[in-house]
């Protein structure tokens, strides 16, 4: 009943001119949840209630150091298999991973749930296009000071917006975040009218579109592809440092300690809202920074790229790869902004080429975009994401060197064939991707085949082979006792 009125009342006496009116119409039920949430008592802090599956493994600083030189590499030899076209949708994938990071920190390492990280996104590109963009037609760029000045608008507004919901925890946190990226989306990313401020004209959103050219910071220049991917890689790589520092710290341990168990925390005289806030903030921070790379990196973008749904999708990939990695973010975003794309734009070419096969093609298209969904389900099987079962299958055949010998000149094989156009670039991918995936299942083939061939430790007996009677027998022996032979 409230809000039926209140939106009836909003359209009968509030100004019919303009797009305020109907976008705050719109509105009305996420600004009425948001101040419902605010207003609600505060629960009481939990304990370390139930037990939880998860399992992450903190990176020290050298080695996320070292994986981030093997990104850079890695990236930069697989840009120069692909066109122009798919080096610019790469660089928008790198771009979704960086956002990816915000979530990294907040949810994985401070326990704390953002489902419209976008939405910060899109505050810091609305302040760097009115703010860091010089120039105009195709000489326009966005300089370094209106990036940075995003970045910090970004981490304000994340400062306030966390700073009523602090009292929040869970999925009422949840929920509040949720109703400022919906307001944010109907209200300001719709808002396409002229205001006036200080004796300035300004619109937020003009045309129902940004164009945000890309970054320019001396010579180096954004506008060309590779540059953009590789320079969205190199930051994806020092921000992943950054945050592999950050998690070893004491700041980063008392982040993992109110994860755990708020209530123990407090007693233990740590300020929750201190920490609340400067982990929003930071996670706002680098969602800004995200955002205003892909904003410069798509070229044009409308309310539909900072859209709810994006924000849940990209969410629940990251929690799909592992969200307290930070090669889960990695995977995550580069499923968030290529896989879906690639995969839909693939079929509908196929449906253009086969006219007979067109419906087929089209629906198989439609599915891929409700796959977001259905790879949820394997996080029940592995909450920790299947970022952790292949790290752990790698550790269990790091002793199969000859293994992974082989496999590496595999993969430099395909690489030089890909590059010399013998193979297609789809057919390296796959074919790379299956040597990757299958490898520890190959090792521990390998390794048990190995350990057959030879006896097993003496500590090792009865472990790793039944406890039997001749096992008994080769005991005694190898220590000299006198055994009983059975018959």
């Amino acid at each position: 009943m409230v809000l039926g009125l209140a939106a009836n009342y909003v359209l009968a006496y509030l100004p019919s001119a303009g797009t305020f009116t109907g976008n705050l119409r719109v509105s009305l039920p996420m600004i009425i949840l948001f101040t419902v949430l605010v207003v609600l008592p505060q629960d009481r802090l939990r304990g370390a209630a139930i037990r939880t599956r998860e399992r992450y493994r903190p990176p020290t600083v050298r080695s996320a150091a070292v994986w981030g030189l093997v990104l850079v590499a890695v990236v930069y030899l697989y840009s120069l298999l692909l066109s122009d076209g798919a080096v610019t949708t790469f660089s928008l994938g790198m771009t979704f991973a960086i956002i990816a990071l915000s979530l990294t920190v907040l949810t994985g390492y401070a326990g704390e749930l953002n489902l419209a990280p976008l939405a910060f996104g899109a505050v810091a590109t609305v302040v760097a296009f009115h703010f860091g963009v010089q120039g105009s037609g195709l000489a326009a760029r966005t300089n370094l000071q209106g990036v940075l000045l995003a970045v910090a608008a970004a981490a304000l507004v994340g400062g306030l917006v966390a700073l009523p919901a602090l009292r929040l925890r869970g999925l009422y946190l949840a929920l509040a975040t949720m109703a400022f990226g919906e307001f944010l989306s109907n209200m300001v990313l719709r808002d396409t009218t002229e205001h006036e401020l200080f004796g300035m004209r300004f619109t937020l959103f003009p045309d129902g579109a940004l164009v945000v050219p890309p970054l320019e910071v001396g010579p180096l220049d954004l506008r060309d592809g590779t540059t953009s991917l590789m320079t969205a890689t190199v930051l994806f790589a020092l921000i992943a440092v950054g945050l592999a520092a950050l998690r070893g710290s004491g700041y980063g341990r008392r982040l993992a300690a109110m994860k755990d168990s708020p209530a123990a925390t407090a007693m233990l005289g740590q300020n929750l809202v201190r920490l609340k806030l400067s982990v929003f903030m930071i996670s706002a921070a680098i969602a800004g920074l995200g955002g205003v790379l892909m904003s410069a990196a798509t070229g044009t973008v409308a309310q539909e790229n900072f859209s709810f749904v994006g924000s849940l999708a990209l969410l629940m990939l990251v929690v799909v790869a592992g969200i307290g990695y930070l090669s889960g973010a990695l995977f995550g975003g580069l499923m968030a902004g290529v896989g879906s794309a690639v995969l839909v734009s693939t079929f509908g070419d196929l449906a253009l080429e086969n006219e007979g096969m067109a419906t087929v093609y089209r629906t198989l298209g439609h599915l891929v975009l409700v796959g977001t969904a259905l790879v949820g389900m394997g996080v029940g099987r592995n909450p920790s994401g299947f970022v952790h079962d292949l790290v752990d299958g790698y550790r269990a055949i790091r002793t199969a060197r000859p293994l992974l010998a082989g496999a590496g000149a595999l993969g430099a094989v395909l690489y030089v064939l890909a590059l010399t156009g013998v193979i297609g670039t789809w057919t390296f991918a796959l074919a790379a991707l299956c040597v990757v995936m299958l490898l520890p299942v190959v090792g521990r083939a390998y390794l048990e085949e190995g350990r057959g061939a030879r006896p097993v430790p003496l500590e090792l007996a009865g472990v790793d082979e039944p406890y039997t009677d001749e096992l008994r027998v080769r005991l005694d022996r190898e220590l000299g006792l006198k055994g009983t032979v059975h018959a």
